[in-house]
């Protein structure tokens, strides 16, 4: 079993690693359910931590239905990380109908590559989970992240 944990600060990603953390989610805000952490603490975490680091994308606190301007920096948040030698990418997107936004998705998974592409904790507001697993399948993301 991995062990992966999710690091909110140049600190607790350190702590992470030195208590045997197989792998770090970095993120930041963790009191309102996590955001993309800055440029410079991303920079500070991929040179200095040697464990996976898998970065959650996520513009702001809230639903995960996103306008067009968030999108777009989604996108460029994915292509900051690829730059910068992360390990994988944590992000989904929703419709306002809380069923996946598949066309997004799958261009997230697309830009993310070759990194590792986790769905996150958007699952956990889906109206259909069985049908929402298939499509995640489907788009052949790597890991689900689900609150239970």
């Amino acid at each position: 079993m991995k062990l992966e944990i999710c690091a909110n600060s140049y600190q607790s990603a350190i702590n992470a690693q030195e208590a045997g953390a197989d792998r770090i989610e970095l993120c930041t805000e963790l009191s309102i359910g996590g955001i993309t952490p800055s440029y410079g603490l991303l920079k500070k975490v991929a040179k200095n931590i040697h464990i996976p680091v898998h970065v959650l994308i996520r513009p702001r606190s809230g639903n995960f239905v996103y306008t067009d301007n968030e999108f777009a920096r989604m996108k460029e948040n994915i292509t900051l990380c690829k730059k910068l030698n992360v390990n994988g990418i944590v992000s989904g997107v929703l419709k306002s109908d809380n069923s996946i936004d598949l066309e997004r998705t799958k261009e997230l998974i697309a830009l993310s590559k070759p990194l590792s592409f986790t769905f996150h904790r958007a699952f956990d507001c889906v109206t259909n989970p069985k049908e929402s697993l298939l499509q995640l399948i489907a788009l052949q993301v790597d890991r689900l992240l689900t609150s239970g």
